[in-house]
């Protein structure tokens, strides 16, 4: 039973094989294992190699000295499958690698028969791999392998031929470092070699090499062929190693052998182009060797037709081989044409070959021509007359050089075509023309060549487009040279009869073929170049035909080829000289041209078409001469009268050539005649191209050199016409124009310049006017570069006016503090310019005196002004004003004086009508105002007005930062960090252009800069609280207010003499306690070098001694406001009683107030606390105990039921600070108050919000601002409070506390102060300046506002006494839903959602009603109930969001063109929408009728559902059809992310749109059914796809999870189907409901299938009519349909009549039972039920009896 005994599992690598492999080896091991083929097999074939076996003959058994890993790995290699196979030699070589030679030792004899089996594997991964273990193992074993070399050698050759590129590489590699005498080795191994090769080629065939194997046929062909190429080439090498032995027996017995086995000429007609190539390389090896001829010799008339039969193969592989082969066949056999029939066998192959470019292979081919034409002799051509031969030859290669071709010829394959015809062109003449004994018939065969071969093809060449036209031009000029040359060749004249007639003929035909098509009227564009380019070829030929291939002996019409067959170079210039025609009938022809080109330009409407090519012909020759045969006249002047007469009808380009031709001829006159001809004519010309290039000629050297040339650059002329450049330089940023400037400003030896000073004071204005604009282009980097340029040149003797280089100095002072380094202005271009004025005030260039300084002042108030400055222009704009003052005053001697000027110039620079002591205090209240009111911290310093426009907050920071950052400059000393690195033995020394960056710091500093300093702190300290308060400050201001704070820190911890004075000075001023921002900025102390190195401790530090400073001089308010700024940063329990401060007696109750406070923020943070912390409480509760003793003494102390307005500030703080203490206790600890303590905080709550009342129209008053929030922040704490505490039991005293606040002082307080606010909103104006403080205060109110009990107002508002009525109530909050403060928005949808039950209510009476009255139900629009109020507020918001609804149709192509949406006005507009659906939402279902049924009548629902999806993420509209995106954009926002301030507008719809799918699905699904069809597509795939799951999967999951049951009815939910299951049981009856959602809910009808029904099918029918049409047009769930139907079953089995219209019981709208009765047959009605048969039958009868109702 227990089964077969498992055993152990075989582990991977086991070297023990299992039972059936050790079968196989005992079977295997008497059978001995056979090397190489079997005899009997093979028909008495012996091994070709001792050693070499198949793979189905590797051992099965190893030697024992090899260790088991190891015959694993080289069982592996005996496998068939490749991937397995590779593995193993990747195992294997892993193995050598770890081995040492010992080891490797024992496999070494293995080696070389697996290394045979897989060197030729058909897996080239296999083959590479199998390399590189025989690599490895040659370099570990070295001489280890001598005996095994003769069995490695011939497959180790043969796979240096691999065709797979990696294993070759690797082969002859391996090779190559393993051997450094190859020829030794393959001697050695001669015999193994040959006998390998030999084999390969005679005996093996695919089949043959696959024995055991499983390949396929192909397979099998691919490894054969690559095993035939390589041994073909193997033998090649062997023979090219060897063909220095004297001992070649052996390879010619071989050869023998191999040669006369027909299938070695097989291969040289084998389909494959490699085999073929590699049988050709093997054969030229043969007939290379002289030694080897004997054996080829016997063969050579099969030789000699298969190479000639292959003269013309196109591939680039053979064809080198081939005709290789055919050289040497001609040289090694004088008969070799014996064998062939020249007319059948080459001619046609050669013509064919000629005439097709030679097949596209002239690479190969071209240089292996000229020695085959000098080996065609009469003699081989068997008849056929060798001219008719050269006839047919030229012709042919002729066609293949001038004629089209289709793909065009390469670059290469045209220049070695060329050279080749060319070469035999020279050839064949220099044979001809060498020939003494030569016939009148052979010297006019010599004409037809140079007429039909070269001039015939220019002709031809001239006139076509033939790109190939300059190779031919350039080989025909060097030609006509290289018999130019031997013409002239003293020594070879006699021997050149015939060059020299060539010559004459070459030249007539040139001349006659330019100037006939010359003659015509309108000349061919590309005929003009083609002679151009033929003119100049002939230009600059060189007699020298320098090729690598031939070497023509002039002297001897011998050629000798060379081995080299390399690519042809084009003839050079270099050489022995020129040919001696150019300057004769070259000459002479360019003469000719110029002079018909100029005629036709004359004459011609377009000059400039013939003055390029005019230019090109006058490059080849500029002599006096040559120009003046240019005219009939032939003087110099006519000819530039000539040139001068074409300007006026030239382009630019045009205009050019003959200014530089011009010029080229003025250079031959004499001086004087030159400048003369320059003034009188050429610069009387108006052409504003022709000025520029006559200008820059003057300016330029050696011209400007001249006395003459300084006169004509300062006629007012020349002034003009550079004024003129200037100007258009700035308009068109033309770099030609802008060099000529600069050429203006050469300075002479003496600092003179080419033109006088009002024209640098024109160039200079215009140049730099630029500078004032804003960089939009390159011109601003080009100007200022320029001038910055030539600053230095203007400044220096008198080149210039004082005014302009006072007015360019403002501009680059200007330009330097306003510019920053961008797309349009580099950083080298501003740091020139900066760097431009500053070395001019340094040495003088420019002086500032006080209108400078002045002017410099109000460039400075303009920028700080309108510049938006950040952290990092703010720094370079204060770098250049601190370098204005260094740079302006360092050159005055007397210090004192210096010192002056440096306070003048700062105070100049510094002062500001933006920033001034009053615009200072105005800030620093207004932020106070700001901090106290939402940080409750003391205002200590009485003040009367807070307001500041926001506008005027950030020029004043922005001037703050600006000097502070400036002055830094000037006093901070600067880490140098090139002295830091300096080695103590001061061994690296500084460079020379090192400027120390302290070395100008101001050593002693005015009263004027302290002050600015000390302001400036100010400011900072004031700033920083201004950011804490600021929520919705931008990031520009943000980054200003750190930027300066930064600058603060920084100067604070600067070790110097100013900083301890600005110490004390800020102590002084805290002092005074006459400022809160005094005491505030003291925190900046903690940066000081006496604290900042305590880190941490350093804010516990400053505190004690500012504790000390204060309390002993007897400053407690100073010490409070210094301590309450420092209490965020003191660590826990730093403060206790026994602090100084809680020894003494401050004549101010709020000081002690706000120390209490300040005592248990710091001690009451954290949740654990020590026993000794109650004696803090304890003193506390003494203090305010000991303070309602005082106010029972003294009935206004803590203003109850007063007016605040004249109330002394310090009175009103105290009580302030008592409410703050009061609310702090209250928040902490509310279980330690006594009822003395209540009773004074409801007592005192309850008459400081009459107070409130009295005082809110005073709400811009600062004391009554503190008042208002502090009395609002209590009322918050302690209602809050309350709630938690009625939700847990409590003490008695606690419950006596609250139901005694309820029932006396509830009421009264939430009126009050719903009264205070109505009043602070209602119809407030606000001036601008006061709007912060007032948005501020609101912000402050709106928490307690949320608390508010809405109950209390409601029947406030409701009473008939009230002055607040509903309908006042109603507005405010409708209209605040449009207020720009996003808080008071939310609050009051918050106290809309509170009265919206209470408005529900009163509705609900209303419309009962109404049910119960015939009349009203006929009415169609009720006018009575809640949502009526909204009506004015839709129709308003409807006509604004009529413009975002009219741009989108719900089309995809309208999504990129919608404009922004305004976010204010289309968040009011939502938020009234959700106030509407949060009222239907809460109503019951009859009144939730009567408010869809307003909506439907009023048709608002079109345009809001319309604006949902018009706001909706624009993403998800484009991909509205399938689900691209995350659907947690719709899902629900709680009440926190409402009140989000950075809710966007999208959010919020989307979110919106599931609200009213989940509440209103009704009225959405009307609005979508009445769709077109293009915009109900759209919503349809959008609601399915992102919007369905989410409200199916939360009704599902309501109806799961509802707490209360119904009696009789059973309700079930299947998710995954989307389906309700209900069941009603009634004793044994049972009904049954399946309620299946659509894929598409709510927007799709809900399916209804009925089960078992109680009366029948037909019974069954109504029942799911009914359910359907409920769920289809009433806006509620599914839970409250079902609710319906099981009602309905109720009152039926109660016997309640049913309505005889709709047949239910109760109505599907009003949720009524039928009560209208019939007089006649009693019968009951719905009332909505009897007004639609009325409607209907046109009739008031009774439906049942037909009587009149």
């Amino acid at each position: 039973m227990g089964g077969k005994t498992k055993q152990t599992p075989r582990s991977k690598n086991n070297a023990k094989p299992s039972s059936s492999s050790r079968s196989a080896e005992l079977l295997g091991s008497t059978t001995p294992v056979f090397v190489g083929f079997s005899a009997q097999a093979d028909g008495n074939l012996v091994p070709f190699a001792p050693g070499f076996a198949s793979a189905e003959q590797m051992p099965e058994t190893f030697d024992v000295n090899i260790s088991p890993q190891t015959q694993i790995i080289l069982r592996k290699l005996s496998k068939k499958d490749p991937m397995t196979k590779k593995k193993a030699l990747q195992e294997l070589h892993e193995l050598i690698t770890e081995s040492d030679l010992d080891t490797l030792k024992n496999i070494l004899p293995l080696w070389p028969k697996f290394y045979h089996n897989l060197a030729t594997d058909i897996e080239h991964a296999v083959r590479e791999q199998t390399q590189l273990v025989l690599q490895l193992l040659m370099s570990k074993c070295k001489r280890a392998m001598a005996p095994y070399l003769k069995q490695l050698v011939p497959v180790w050759i043969a796979s240096r031929f691999d065709n797979y590129a990696p294993a070759a590489s690797i082969a002859s590699n391996s090779f190559r470092e393993t051997f450094a005498r190859t020829s030794e080795v393959c001697l050695h191994c001669q015999s193994e070699i040959i006998e390998y090769t030999t084999r390969n080629l005679t005996f093996h065939t695919p089949a043959t090499l696959s024995i055991g194997k499983n390949l396929k046929p192909e397979e099998s062909e691919q490894k054969y062929q690559r095993v035939v190429i390589s041994s073909l080439k193997e033998l090649s090498f062997f023979m090219e190693q060897t063909a220095q032995a004297e001992d070649l027996e052996h390879l010619k017995q071989g050869l023998a052998t191999l040669v006369t086995h027909q299938k070695f000429w097989s291969f040289a007609k084998h389909k494959q182009p490699a085999i073929k190539a590699a049988w050709f390389e093997c054969v030229y090896h043969m007939l290379q060797c002289s030694k080897l001829l004997e054996v080829i010799t016997p063969q050579k008339s099969q030789l000699i037709t298969t190479s000639f039969q292959f003269i013309d193969d196109a591939d680039p592989l053979v064809a080198p081989h081939v005709w290789g082969c055919v050289l040497l066949l001609q040289s090694n056999y004088d008969d070799w044409y014996a064998p062939l029939n020249i007319r059948k066998a080459l001619l046609p192959k050669l013509s064919t070959m000629l005439g097709n470019a030679f097949n596209r292979n002239a690479q190969a081919i071209c240089p292996n021509l000229l020695p085959f034409l000098s080996k065609i002799t009469p003699d081989s051509l068997q008849g056929l007359d060798i001219y008719e031969f050269y006839q047919r030859f030229f012709d042919n290669l002729k066609t293949a050089i001038v004629g089209p071709h289709d793909p065009p010829l390469s670059k290469s394959d045209t220049s070695i075509m060329h050279s080749a015809y060319f070469e035999c062109l020279r050839f064949l003449l220099q044979q001809i023309n060498n020939d003494a004994d030569r016939t009148a018939s052979v010297e006019q065969f010599g004409f037809g060549l140079l007429e039909q071969q070269l001039l015939q093809p220019i002709g031809q060449l001239l006139l076509s487009e033939n790109a190939h036209a300059k190779y031919f031009f350039q080989h025909t000029s060097a030609l006509v040279a290289f018999w130019d040359r031997q013409c002239n060749n003293e020594s070879n004249k006699s021997s050149c009869s015939l060059y020299v007639k060539l010559l004459n003929v070459f030249w007539t035909r040139i001349f006659e073929m330019v100037t006939q098509h010359l003659a015509a009227e309108d000349i061919n564009e590309q005929w003009l170049s083609h002679v151009l380019l033929l003119v100049q070829d002939l230009h600059v030929a060189n007699p020298s035909l320098e090729t690598q291939c031939v070497k023509f002996l002039e002297a001897d019409e011998e050629v000798a080829i060379s081995e080299k067959t390399s690519q042809h170079s084009t003839p050079s210039k270099k050489g022995d000289g020129y040919a001696a025609f150019i300057q004769k009938e070259l000459k002479q022809l360019v003469v000719k041209l110029v002079r018909i080109c100029l005629d036709k330009a004359t004459k011609s409407n377009n000059s400039a078409r013939y003055i390029p090519q005019v230019r090109t012909l006058t490059n080849m020759f500029t002599d006096a001469e040559f120009y003046k045969s240019l005219t009939e006249m032939g003087e110099l002047s006519a000819t530039l009268d000539k040139f001068v007469a074409l300007l006026g009808q030239m382009n630019d380009e045009a205009c050019e050539s003959v200014v530089e031709i011009l010029f080229e001829i003025l250079a031959l006159l004499e001086p004087a005649q030159r400048f003369d001809y320059i003034a009188q004519k050429l610069l009387k010309l108006e052409q504003h191209r022709v000025q520029n290039l006559l200008l820059h000629r003057l300016l330029s050297y050696p011209l400007c050199t001249e006395p003459a040339v300084r006169q004509m650059l300062a006629s007012p002329e020349t002034c003009s016409i550079i004024t003129r450049i200037a100007e258009e330089v700035v308009v068109d940023n033309n770099r030609d124009k802008l060099n000529l400037l600069h050429k203006c400003f050469f300075q002479t030896d003496t600092g003179d310049i080419l033109i006088n000073a009002a024209t640098v004071d024109k160039i200079v204005l215009v140049m730099s006017a630029p500078l004032e604009q804003p960089p939009s282009n390159d011109m601003v980097e080009v100007c200022g570069s320029f001038i910055a340029q030539i600053m230095p040149v203007i400044c220096s003797q008198d080149n210039s006016s004082l005014a302009v280089r006072q007015q360019v100095f403002l501009r680059l002072y200007k330009f330097s503090l306003e510019q920053r380094v961008g797309d349009y202005l580099s950083e080298d271009t501003l740091w020139e310019i900066t760097t431009c004025w500053q070395d001019a005030l340094s040495s003088k260039d420019i002086e500032i005196d006080d209108v400078l300084l002045q002017s410099c002042a109000r460039i400075v108030e303009e920028l700080a002004n309108t510049a938006e400055l950040n952290a990092g222009s703010l720094d370079n704009m204060a770098e250049a004003m601190a370098k204005f003052v260094i740079c302006s005053t360092e050159n005055i001697e007397d210090e004192p004086k210096r010192l002056a000027r440096i306070d003048e110039s700062i105070v100049a620079l510094l002062s500001s009508k933006l920033k001034t002591n009053e615009s200072v205090l105005q800030f620093e209240h207004h932020c106070v105002y700001l901090e106290s009111l939402q940080e409750s911290i003391s205002a200590g310093v009485a003040f009367d007005n807070a307001g500041m426009d926001e506008h005027k907050i950030l020029p004043v920071l922005r001037r703050a930062a600006l000097n502070f950052t400036t002055i830094c400059k000037l006093v901070c000393r600067v880490e140098n960090p090139q002295l830091a690195h300096q080695t103590n033995d001061g061994e690296d020394e500084l460079t020379e252009d090192y400027c120390d960056p302290n070395a100008n710091l101001l050593k002693q500093w005015s009263e004027s800069l302290i002050l600015e300093i000390l302001q400036c702190i100010k400011v900072a300290s004031t700033s920083e609280t201004w950011m804490e308060v600021n929520s919705h400050l931008n990031a520009a201001s943000e980054e200003l207010v750190l930027c300066l704070s930064e600058q603060i820190h920084s100067f604070m911890g600067n070790s110097s003499e100013l900083v301890d004075i600005i110490k004390e000075r800020m102590k002084q001023a805290a002092i005074q306690q006459d400022s809160v921002i005094s005491c505030r900025q003291l925190g900046y102390l903690i940066y000081y070098s006496q604290y900042a190195a305590f880190e941490e401790s350093a804010t516990i530090l400053l505190h004690e001694d500012l504790a000390e400073l204060f309390v002993s001089q007897g400053k407690p308010k100073a010490y409070v406001m210094t301590l309450q700024h420092l209490l965020p940063k003191l660590s826990q329990k730093a403060l206790n009683l026994n602090s100084a401060i809680m020894r003494t007696e401050p004549p101010d109750m709020w000081v002690k107030a706000a120390v209490f406070r300040c005592l248990l923020l710091n001690n009451f943070q954290s949740d654990l606390n020590e026993q000794t912390d109650r004696n803090i409480i304890a003193s506390a509760l003494q203090f305010l105990t000991r303070v309602g003793e005082q106010q029972n003494a003294q009935k206004e102390l803590l203003h109850y039921n007063v007016e605040l307005l004249r109330q002394p500030y310090e009175s009103v703080l105290n009580t302030v600070e008592i409410i703050h203490l009061l609310n702090e206790i209250l928040q902490r600890f509310p279980y330690e108050l006594s009822i003395k303590n209540w009773d004074a905080i409801r007592i005192g709550l309850s008459s400081w919000v009459l107070t409130v009342s009295k005082s809110i129209t005073h709400y811009s008053d600062p004391k009554t601002s503190f008042f208002i929030v502090a009395v609002f922040q209590l009322f918050a704490t302690l209602i809050t409070f309350i709630r938690s505490e009625k939700q847990k039991s409590s003490t008695e005293m606690l419950k006596n506390v609250v139901d005694e606040w309820e029932s006396l002082f509830a009421r009264e307080v939430n009126v009050v102060l719903f009264k205070s606010y109505y009043q602070l909103t209602h119809d407030t104006t606000v001036q601008p300046e006061s709007l912060v403080c007032y948005e501020a205060l609101l912000e402050r109110l709106m928490p307690t506002m949320e608390l508010l009990d809405y109950s209390f107002v409601y029947g406030f508002c409701k009473a008939s006494n009230s002055k607040i009525s509903l309908d006042h109530l109603c507005n405010l909050l409708l209209k605040q839903l449009h207020c720009s403060q996003h808080s008071v928005r939310m609050n009051a949808v918050q106290a809309l959602r509170q009265l919206t039950p209470h408005f529900v209510a009163d509705d609900i009476m209303v419309n009962d009603k109404q049910n119960d009255n015939l009349d009203a139900a006929c009415s169609t629009i009720s006018k009575w109930h809640f949502l009526n109020r909204f009506e004015d507020y839709l129709t308003r918001y409807d006509a604004l969001m009529r413009k975002y609804l009219d741009e989108f149709s719900f089309k995809l192509t309208e999504l990129e063109d919608l404009e922004p949406i305004d976010k204010h006005d289309a968040f009011s507009y939502l938020l009234i929408w959700d106030c509407i659906i949060y009222a239907c939402a809460k109503s019951p279902v009859a009144l939730r009728s009567v408010y869809t049924s307003w909506l439907n009548e009023n048709r608002y629902e079109e345009n809001f559902l319309h604006f949902l999806f018009r706001a909706m993420p624009v993403d998800i509209l484009k991909n509205h059809s399938a689900k691209w995106h995350s659907n947690d954009v719709y899902k629900e926002l709680s009440w926190p992310q409402l009140k989000d301030p950075q809710l966007s507008v999208e959010r919020y719809a989307c979110h919106l749109y599931t609200e009213v799918l989940r509440k209103l699905p009704a009225v959405v699904r009307k609005w979508w059914n009445t769709c077109q069809s293009r915009q109900k597509n759209f919503v349809d795939n959008l609601t399915t796809n992102y919007v369905s799951a989410l409200i199916c999967t939360e009704e599902l999951k309501a109806i799961a999870n509802r707490k209360e049951k119904h009696e009789n009815m059973q309700v079930t939910v299947h998710t995954s189907t989307r389906e309700v299951l209900a069941v009603y049981a009634l004793d044994e009856a049972r009904m049954e409901l399946v309620i299946t959602l659509a894929p598409n809910y709510p927007l799709g009808a809900v399916k209804v299938e009925c089960g078992n029904q109680i009366g029948g099918r037909a019974n069954a029918r109504n029942v799911g009519m009914q359910l359907t049409i409920y769920l289809t047009h009433q806006n509620g769930t599914i839970y409250d349909g079902l609710t319906l139907w099981k009602n309905n079953l109720d009152k039926k089995f109660e016997g309640v009549e049913e309505c005889y219209v709709c047949y239910t019981v109760i109505h599907q709208d009003t949720c009524q039972l039928p009560k209208l009765t019939c007089k006649t047959c009693k019968k009951k009605f719905h009332g909505p039920c009897l007004y639609k048969w009325f409607t209907t039958s046109s009739k008031s009868t009774c439906p049942i009896c037909r009587n009149v109702f």
